[in-house]
């Protein structure tokens, strides 16, 4: 056999392979980034300021500082998030059954956490307004729908976020009331349903079913109490394509400190936090707490409010210690179990000077 010289094997391999990583390559690719997993991913998102966003009327914005809410940017874990997050402190999966229930759509999804935020919003108004000595009107207005369990009867004509006013003609004005009248029917049962869907008014009928787990028959819904607030004043609030509860504190923050003229509660410094807020004032555990603060600490927070509460292994405070301490940041990590020991804090702070 006569060697061709003007084509030594090397360059004839070299080729060869080059053809198959031409073919190979985007095969890869395709794995990686559009192969579905069983998770989501979720990290750090941004800090963003509060002032610009809500607007009280006859309030005053004069912070010298600013109050800043926290996000956490979540999303269906291709192959290549998967493997990503096996080597990054920042990515963390979450198996996709504790974000969106068996049959439920990401459409659903993003009704439920629009639907969270709205009320975490009138909550947060309803709070802000009490401590700045105004009087405010809540009244319960019906049973919100917060989610829809697979294969039972109200999944085939209700939405999350319908609002529930009746069964069978009987008011229910909190979800209590439905609850109870439920618990006196037995399966195969059937109910007439009334609800509000963007303000207009639908009815009806379902059979009852067996509810998973339980003895007890029901129609299948996450139910939650719609409230109505009313308070003295208009409250603006641009929010777009936030979701959730876990911004109730910082929202209350900010509100009061534009109602109340008195005193600038940001002494001068950048204070980021997060939170849900209840009626009474007290601040509840949320998730994703360790990306929060490391999107704090990108925007140049100096102090972060974070929940003390007892349930969990560990509290959301001890989580956001923990990460601040991985992270090496100099923001001051504060507990707070109400938005009066928020305010207690800045209280005892001296003002900062530029």
């Amino acid at each position: 056999m006569i060697e061709d010289k003007r084509y030594p094997r090397r360059s004839v391999r070299s080729r060869w392979l080059a053809r198959w990583l031409l073919v190979l390559l985007p095969i890869a690719l395709g794995l990686l980034f559009f192969v579905p997993t069983q998770y989501y991913v979720t990290r750090p998102g941004s800090a963003i300021k509060l002032a610009p966003m809500i607007d009280v009327e006859g309030g005053v914005k004069d912070e010298a500082g600013s109050f800043m809410l926290t996000t956490v940017r979540m999303g269906e874990a291709n192959l290549a998030w998967y493997l990503y997050s096996q080597f990054s402190p920042d990515a963390e999966l979450m198996e996709k059954k504790l974000v969106v229930s068996e049959g439920e759509t990401n459409e659903d999804f993003t009704r439920r956490e629009l639907a969270v935020m709205e009320n975490s919003q009138k909550t947060a108004e309803a709070v802000a307004f009490r401590i700045a000595g105004y009087e405010v009107k809540v009244e319960n207005k019906g049973v919100w729908v917060m989610g829809l369990v697979e294969g039972l009867p109200a999944k085939k004509v209700m939405k999350i976020g319908d609002v529930i006013v009746s069964v069978d003609g009987k008011p229910t004005l909190k979800k209590e009331d439905l609850l109870s009248y439920l618990s006196q029917k037995k399966k195969g049962e059937s109910v007439t349903i009334a609800f509000l869907r963007e303000g207009k008014r639908q009815e009806h009928t379902l059979r009852l079913a067996q509810l998973p787990g339980s003895k007890t028959a029901g129609i299948g819904i996450r139910p939650e109490d719609k409230q109505e607030i009313t308070i003295p004043k208009k409250v603006k609030i641009a929010s777009e394509g936030i979701g959730g509860p876990s911004a109730g504190l910082m929202m209350t923050l900010e509100m009061y400190d534009q109602l109340n003229t008195d005193e600038d509660l940001t002494r001068g410094y950048q204070i980021a936090g997060t939170g849900t807020i209840s009626l009474d004032g007290s601040v509840g555990r949320i998730g994703g707490i360790n990306h929060k603060v490391v999107a704090a600490d990108k925007a140049g927070a100096e102090i972060f409010f974070a929940p003390d509460d007892q349930a969990g292994h560990l509290s959301n405070y001890q989580e956001a210690v923990a990460t601040a301490k991985r992270i090496g940041t100099k923001m001051q990590i504060v507990p707070v179990k109400t938005i009066e020991d928020a305010l207690e804090y800045l209280r005892t702070q001296p003002e900062k000077h530029s």
